[in-house]
C-alpha cells in the first residue's frame, strides 16, 4: 500500500495526519475505541474491537476491499473513517472522532477524502446510515449532497439491531440505490 501525505487542519489550527489503516494501528485503533464517550459510542459503533475482527478490518484494508482512514495525533489515533465494500459500485460510509475533535471541522474534510476517493475510482454513489439523534452528522451529509431515503435496520458493532437513517450520494447520473443488508462487511 502506498503512503499518502494528507493532512487535516482542525478550527484550533492543529494539524492532524491521515494514514491507510495498517497492521501498526491495532492497538491504537481499539485504544481509539475505548476512549470514546458513551455518547460517541452510541452513534458510532461500526464492528466490535476485539484482535480478530480489527485483524479481519485491517486485512480487508490491505486487500482494497475497504478503503480505511485513522486520523493521528502525533501517534494517537483521533479519528477512523471508511469506505467499506469499497469495490462494489455503492460502497458504504462511516465516520467517528474522538469527542475532543468534534464540532473542529475534520467531519467535511473527512467526507471530502472519502467521496473523492469514491468518485476517481469511478463509483456510482455512496451510501450510507446515521442515527437519527445523531443531528449534527446528519447535517454534514446533507450539505455535502446526501439524500435522506428512508429509515432502516442496522446491525452495530455490538450486535444490536438499531435504527438508523439510510442516506444516499448518487455520483453518477442514473445511479441507483442498492438492495442491501446493512451490516459490519466480514
Amino acid at each position: 500500500m502506498k503512503k499518502i501525505q494528507i493532512v487535516l487542519k482542525c478550527r484550533s489550527s492543529e494539524e492532524l495526519s491521515v494514514d491507510r489503516l495498517g497492521a501498526d494501528h491495532r492497538s491504537a485503533l481499539q485504544q481509539f475505541n475505548s476512549s470514546l464517550s458513551d455518547q460517541t459510542r452510541s452513534v458510532f459503533l461500526p464492528h466490535d474491537y476485539d484482535d480478530k475482527t480489527i485483524a479481519r478490518y485491517v486485512k480487508r484494508a490491505l486487500a482494497d476491499k475497504d478503503r480505511i482512514y485513522v486520523l493521528l495525533s502525533k501517534n494517537e489515533i483521533v479519528g477512523y473513517f471508511f469506505l467499506w465494500e469499497f469495490q462494489t459500485p455503492v460502497p458504504l460510509l462511516g465516520i467517528g472522532l474522538a469527542d475532543a475533535y468534534q464540532g473542529q471541522g475534520l467531519g467535511r474534510q473527512m467526507m471530502a477524502i472519502l467521496i473523492e476517493d469514491a468518485r476517481s475510482a469511478g463509483r456510482d454513489g455512496i451510501e450510507l446510515t446515521t442515527a437519527p439523534e445523531n443531528k449534527r452528522a446528519f447535517q454534514l451529509y446533507e450539505r455535502s449532497g446526501f439524500q435522506y431515503l428512508d429509515d432502516v435496520a442496522n446491525v452495530a458493532g455490538d450486535g444490536r439491531v438499531v435504527c438508523e437513517r439510510r442516506m444516499f450520494l448518487p455520483l453518477k447520473v442514473g445511479a441507483s440505490v442498492p438492495v442491501r443488508e446493512f451490516k459490519p462487511p466480514v
